[in-house]
């Protein structure tokens, strides 16, 4: 289910760097002091963000295909069918996860990543 919500440039820019597995683009979306939080792990600034994002989103060339996206006061949820090379040895298959945006002017400030326990397998 894909909800008619219109997402910012920025956010459909991380999308298309993420499916692209564009490091260089990926970082670009991102505030210079942003937050990133996945699975309770934070990662402030651009830096440490790219340190992440190198090894796990890119370098395990995560796929991201939006399966629900709503915006709410100003921010996006989208729960994505997220895919990739990294070990699935304890991931469920499928995974949709939720990733939680806040956007400030052209830049995500903050991104929040969780599992969707409803729609993942169990």
């Amino acid at each position: 289910m894909i909800t008619k919500t219109q997402l910012p440039t920025v956010i459909q820019s991380f999308i298309n760097a993420l499916n692209s597995h564009d490091g260089d683009g990926f970082i670009a979306c991102f505030a210079n002091d942003a937050l990133c939080n996945d699975f309770q792990r934070n990662f402030w600034g651009v830096d440490a963000i790219k340190k992440w994002s190198d090894k796990e989103m890119i370098g395990d060339k995560i796929t991201f295909k939006i399966d629900e996206a709503v915006e709410h006061y100003g921010e996006y949820l989208i729960t994505a069918l997220t895919d990739g090379t990294y070990d699935k040895s304890k991931s469920p298959d499928p995974t949709y996860l939720d990733y939680f945006f806040a956007v400030r002017g052209e830049k995500i400030v903050r991104l929040l990543i969780t599992k969707n326990r409803e729609k993942s397998a169990k």
